[in-house]
């Protein structure tokens, strides 16, 4: 949210007006921008999954680190949304963002759970498999409330106008489109995706739903910011999933160009090992960081021990990474 600005105090009374500003400007720029007023800072959503959640980041250094939180302290007063949600898939991403809209249907009976809460179970047309903890708010058919497939089943639990006064759900406020509500958060905001690893082997379809976040953005060509994946041990040179991660790094990179940012590159490369966040892990004077770059994978002390997610490392490299593009772009 915009920053308070300072009361302005009312002049003392009988006081002479000011005298009619110069046309010339005084001070230096850098003063004039720190006193004037400017406009409201552009807030930034971030998109995505486990990854963009930051998940293992709890890990190998003193503090947690999370990619959200250091964005937030670089990118005040403006408001960072963080969106990303474990296990989803890109085509999850469009639903969130308001891109996909499916046809809601009740499936059974109204649910009450222990805490009282009236579930609808529903289905989705065209049909999307729920994934992770993932609850989006929204309408359907303008009733609010939340669709939520956290439990592997999709249900839809309607605000309390949607509730008779005994508490359970009116039918026919389950029944419609589904639009997300995050949709009006995102619209005006900068955007940064690091979305499709969980179904990176359709590389076609991770493209495809890159590109329609990239051009739901106010100002396409300005606003995104899209992070390449970086391949574990689970992904090294010559597998399926490996080379799957080498097409779309290198056909993000060619379409996006500066508003694309090589995560592979940056913690495999010498550049990025060397870089100032990584300097006391002396990462290429490792033995197991040598072993790894031969297989073309990121080095194990910047990964968590479930070997999929960055540790604290691996997520203060990204910061400072996303950090400096952010800055480059004009958006700190």
């Amino acid at each position: 949210m915009p920053a308070p600005q300072p009361a302005v105090l009312p002049a003392a009374p009988g006081a002479p007006l000011p005298a009619a500003p110069s046309s010339d400007p005084t001070g230096t720029e850098t003063s004039r921008r720190l006193l004037g007023a400017e406009p409201d800072p552009r807030a930034l959503t971030l998109w995505g999954s486990s990854s963009m959640c930051s998940e293992g980041g709890d890990e190998s250094t003193p503090l947690p680190i999370r990619i959200h939180e250091h964005l937030a302290l670089s990118a005040a007063p403006a408001s960072v949304h963080s969106f990303g949600v474990g296990a989803t898939r890109s085509a999850h991403t469009l639903l969130m963002r308001g891109l996909d809209t499916p046809r809601v249907t009740p499936i059974g009976e109204s649910v009450r759970a222990a805490d009282g809460i009236v579930q609808v179970p529903v289905a989705l047309d065209p049909a999307l498999a729920p994934a992770g903890p993932l609850r989006i708010p929204g309408t359907i058919s303008g009733a609010a409330g939340v669709l939520d497939g956290s439990s592997g089943s999709w249900f839809f639990t309607a605000d309390d106008a949607a509730r008779d006064p005994g508490g359970a759900l009116l039918g026919d406020m389950v029944e419609g489109v589904f639009t997300s509500a995050l949709a009006e958060v995102a619209d005006a905001s900068r955007q940064v995706l690091w979305m499709g690893k969980n179904n990176i082997l359709d590389v076609a379809g991770v493209l495809s739903d890159t590109q329609r976040m990239w051009d739901a953005a106010q100002t396409p060509e300005e606003d995104t910011l899209v992070l390449g994946q970086w391949r574990t041990e689970a992904d090294p040179d010559g597998s399926p999933t490996g080379d799957a991660v080498g097409d779309v790094n290198t056909e993000q990179a060619r379409r996006y160009g500066k508003h694309f940012l090589d995560l592979q590159q940056l913690l495999t490369g010498e550049a990025g090992l060397r870089c100032s966040p990584l300097a006391p892990l002396a990462l290429l004077e490792q033995g197991s960081t040598q072993d790894a770059l031969e297989r073309g994978v990121v080095p194990p002390l910047l990964v968590a021990a479930d070997g999929i997610h960055l540790n604290g490392w691996g997520n203060l490299a990204v910061s400072w990474a996303l950090v400096r593009r952010m800055r480059e772009l004009g958006w700190l």
